[in-house]
This record gives C-alpha cells, sequence and structure tokens, in this order.
C-alpha cells in the first residue's frame, strides 16, 4: 500500500499512456546526429533521471556529477526530455551569452502557470509578446533612468537603518525597503512602515516561490495535461503547493495595479512603471492587455522585493561569520566617508573594497543556483558534443569558492589574486535581468550604509556563550537563507545620531 500512496503510481499510469508516442519519437533524438551527449550518470528505463534528480540542494548534485564525469556540461534525462546542465561560467558564456539566438528560449513552466504566473517577462517564451515586455521594462529601467530613483534610495535606507535599531525583527525592517523601492518604481506607491499591508503580499508571494520546490520535480512539467488530475489522485507536493498558494500570486498581481489604475484616471501626472505603460497602451494603441500590464508591473515587484531583500540578509549573515571582512571594510569607511556623515552614491568609486564585499554576496551564494531554464530553439554543437533543442562557485575561475574572501576580487598590479566579478547572479544574453541596475543600486547603499553605522554580531546566550549561526537555505525556485540569530547594535554613538537626524516619517493607509 506504500507505493499506492506516493505519485510514482501516478506517473507510471501516464508513462505507460505515452510508451507508444515515446518510441515513435525515439529515431528523432539524439542518435542520429552522430554526435554524443554530455556525460551524466545512468538513467533508468521511461523514467529517465527523474527519481535520481533531488528535490533538495539539485545545483549541489549537479555539481558533483560535473565532477565525477570530469565534464562542465552534462546531460540528464526526464521521460524523454533532454536537460543540459552547465556548471562552469566559461560554458554559460559560450552557449547563452554568444548564442543568445539560439538560446533565449523558455520551455513551458507549467507549474508556474498553476501557481498563477502567466504574462510575467522571466517566464514568457522568446517571441513577439516577450520582446514587447521587455522593451518596456528595459527603457524604464535602464541604467540612466534608474539614477532619477536614487534619492528615493537613499531616504529609503536611511529610514531602513533607524527602523533596524527600533525594532528587533531586522528582516521585515529589510523587507519594507526593498518593497517601498519596486513598489514606488512600479506603481508609484508608497510603503511607510513595517505593518503595511503590502509587505504582507510581498511575503506571501516570497514564500511561495521560495518553499515551492523546483519546477522540474513535478511531474506536470512533463505531462501538463495531468495539471487537471486532482490532488488525492495525482499526489504530487509541488502541484498541491502551487494550487495551494495561486491566491497569493494573483493578490501580488491584482492589488497594487488597481491602485495604480486608479490614478491614472484620477490624474495627469504619469511617471510610473505602470502608469506609463497603461498610457502608452491607450496613446499608442499599442497591444498591451491589462493581463500584460499586470505582469510586467508585478515582475518587478516580485523580483525587486525577493531578490534584493534576500540579497541583504545574505550579507548579514556573512558579516556575523567574517568579522574580519566587518572590521576592513569599517576602515575604508571612516577613511573615505569619515563619521560625520552618511554614504551616498557618489563615495562608491571611492570605495573599492565595498564593492568587493558586494560583489562576494553576489558570488558566494545566487539566489537562483540552478538558474531559470533557457530552451534551445534549434540543436547545437558543442565542443563536439550534441546540445539538443529542447554559475559563481566555478573553481575554475575562484580559489576557493566556498569561502567568502572579497580580497579575491584585489587586482594582480595591487598584489591580489585579480578574480573577475560575478555575472552570473543576473543571467546571461538576451535574459539578463531586465532590473539589474535598480537592483544593484539598492543593494550597494544598503550594504554601505549598515556597513558604515550597524555592527553585527554572534547572538550570545545568558551565560555569554557564542551561540552557533545557522546557515541554512530554502529549496524552491528562488534560494532565500532561513532565519538566522544575531545581535545588531550602533557602530558608534555619532552614527546613531546620524542615523535618528535621517528624514524618517511614517504613515499608514489601507489597501483596497
Amino acid at each position: 500500500m506504500a507505493f499506492l500512496d506516493t505519485p510514482w503510481l501516478s506517473l507510471l499510469l501516464i508513462s505507460w499512456a505515452c510508451l507508444g508516442l515515446a518510441l515513435l519519437m525515439r529515431k528523432y533524438t539524439w542518435r542520429d546526429n552522430h554526435l554524443p551527449l554530455p556525460p551524466g550518470p545512468p538513467g533508468e528505463f521511461l523514467l529517465g533521471h527523474l527519481r535520481k534528480i533531488p528535490k533538495e540542494n539539485t545545483a549541489a548534485t549537479y555539481a558533483q556529477w560535473s565532477k565525477k564525469y570530469k565534464s562542465d556540461v552534462i546531460h540528464v534525462k526526464s521521460l524523454g526530455q533532454s536537460i543540459i546542465v552547465l556548471n562552469s561560467l566559461r560554458a554559460a558564456k559560450e552557449l547563452l551569452d554568444k548564442k543568445g539566438a539560439i538560446y533565449s528560449d523558455r520551455p513551458r513552466f507549467t507549474l508556474f502557470e498553476e501557481m498563477g504566473w502567466k504574462k510575467t517577462l522571466t517566464f514568457l517564451p522568446y517571441g513577439e509578446c516577450w520582446q514587447m515586455h521587455r522593451k518596456m521594462l528595459q527603457t524604464d529601467l535602464s541604467n540612466t533612468n534608474v539614477r532619477q530613483w536614487q534619492p528615493f534610495q537613499l531616504q529609503e535606507c536611511r529610514r531602513t537603518i533607524n527602523n533596524m535599531l527600533c525594532n528587533s525583527d531586522w528582516e521585515n525592517s529589510l523587507r519594507r525597503f526593498t518593497v517601498a523601492i519596486v513598489l514606488k518604481v512600479s506603481y508609484g506607491t508608497d510603503v511607510f512602515d513595517e505593518n503595511d499591508p503590502y509587505i504582507k503580499i510581498a511575503n506571501d508571494a516570497m514564500y511561495a516561490m521560495g518553499n515551492g520546490g523546483a519546477p522540474a520535480n513535478s511531474i506536470v512539467e512533463v505531462f501538463p495535461l495531468a495539471r487537471y488530475l486532482p490532488n488525492w489522485l495525482l499526489r504530487d507536493w509541488p502541484l498541491k503547493f502551487a494550487r495551494d498558494w495561486k491566491w497569493a500570486i494573483q493578490t501580488l498581481h491584482e492589488v497594487p495595479f488597481s491602485c495604480a489604475y486608479k490614478d491614472v484616471v484620477s490624474c495627469d501626472n504619469v511617471k510610473f512603471t505602470a502608469d506609463r505603460m497603461l498610457t502608452r497602451t491607450e496613446e499608442q494603441c499599442q497591444n498591451w492587455t491589462l493581463e500584460d500590464i499586470k505582469g510586467a508591473a508585478g515582475a518587478v515587484f516580485i523580483a525587486g522585493a525577493d531578490t534584493t531583500w534576500a540579497t541583504c540578509v545574505i550579507f548579514i549573515l556573512n558579516m556575523v561569520l567574517n568579522p574580519e571582512v566587518q572590521r576592513k571594510a569599517h576602515e575604508q569607511l571612516d577613511l573615505v566617508v569619515g563619521r560625520d556623515r552618511l554614504p551616498n552614491f557618489g563615495d562608491r568609486p571611492n570605495l573599492p573594497y565595498i564593492e568587493w564585499i558586494v560583489q562576494e554576496v553576489y558570488r558566494w551564494s545566487p539566489l537562483a543556483p540552478l538558474g531559470i531554464p533557457h530552451k534551445s530553439v534549434k540543436n547545437d554543437v558543442y565542443n563536439g558534443m550534441h546540445i539538443p533543442k529542447a554559475m559563481g562557485r566555478d573553481e575554475r575561475v575562484y580559489h576557493d569558492p566556498a569561502s567568502f574572501q572579497p580580497e579575491r576580487y584585489r587586482p594582480i598590479e595591487e598584489g591580489g589574486p585579480g578574480e573577475p566579478f560575478p555575472v552570473a547572479h543576473f543571467g546571461f544574453g538576451r535574459r539578463i535581468c531586465v532590473g539589474r541596475f535598480l537592483a544593484d543600486n539598492s543593494v550597494w547603499i544598503m550594504i554601505c550604509t549598515m556597513l558604515a553605522t550597524l555592527r553585527f554580531q554572534k547572538k550570545t546566550d545568558a551565560d555569554g556563550n557564542v551561540m552557533p549561526t545557522r546557515v541554512e537555505f530554502t529549496n524552491g525556485g528562488t534560494c532565500h537563507p532561513m532565519h538566522f540569530e544575531c545581535t545588531i547594535q550602533p557602530r558608534t554613538n555619532q552614527t546613531l545620531a546620524l542615523v535618528s537626524a535621517a528624514p524618517n516619517e511614517f504613515g499608514q493607509r489601507q489597501v483596497p
């Protein structure tokens, strides 16, 4: 009876129904190309590697297979569907950057569709609709245009530092900061305090994305029609989770948009992303629908709030674990900025060690370690291997990649290793993150200001004994650090006074 209680019974029933089709398609597989597929572990009949791909720490398993088979490109198969895994920066650049025309498509994410993600830039297949979304967001979020938001980012950053010192829930203070930035840019909405209803909307959506498991672990990614089967028959946990949390993604798209729509109708001041999309739709008769606008603005909301918050939390985790790094950062800030003012964006070129810390945070724990799958639109060949149509800890690039070492970026001419800044965290090719400039500005000013004003230490118990710091991450479409205990104190009384003097006007309103 135990077997009947697993999803494998449903899976095998569907699999045998498709056996004839699989055998018919066999003659079109890679064997006709006279080139070997990339290496990988042996699979099982019909199932392929479905039961061998783990549901947790999948990226670590892929990295182990890459070492075992001595290849930076490996191949696995799930019920006839080939999956190519790139385990080196070189391979990712060669395929995703240099051959972007081939690898810019996306596979269909049935699980995310079931969760409520539809016309969202991140998941759209390559085509006219994707190009329309990309063009609109790329204009608004260009490196030049996002500079208009720097005064607002600076203001919200300083408000957040004050909140972190007054409120023990520092994680929620950081959430307010990230939500405030993306909501202002996307919808023109203000978020004044940690109890704002929009923070709950973001938290719910972030939980849905961070805890549902990887899409490839669901049966519906292989057999999309299985999405219509009831939970009691299919017993697919990722699908059940997606159904249970669909409301969170729908709320994310509907509530902020409804407020922005009312603002556009009631006034002529069009400054924000959703407002401009609505205005251009009406004035230029573009092929935009309301679903397009909700999806595009929603993508900025969740991507910006989710990744920026998690990056800042990872920074704090590493400052707790690496007090020497924190000390060196304090020294440079005192030398360049001094203690009589707070840092601003103009200080960035003069603070190389702070830059190295930011880049090391990006590299040390990518928020989507598996990335979001690309789909090849045609067959390709790489290093003599057939690529059928259908990376920050690279030991070839970084020495001791598991350790947090900002000094790895010190230029060779200054006596350092001269390792390159990471690039994988924002993606590759035509799918590179459209909001990377806005996100990078938020991360830099937040990290720099936290270092200038705060001191992070390990938690101690009632007897003064240092407590171990928890280093664990969620398992899902994105990878968030689990909650960990730490002590946050002001660096000096002088910096505390500076933070207290920063603008900190609170307000609260109800979300309709």
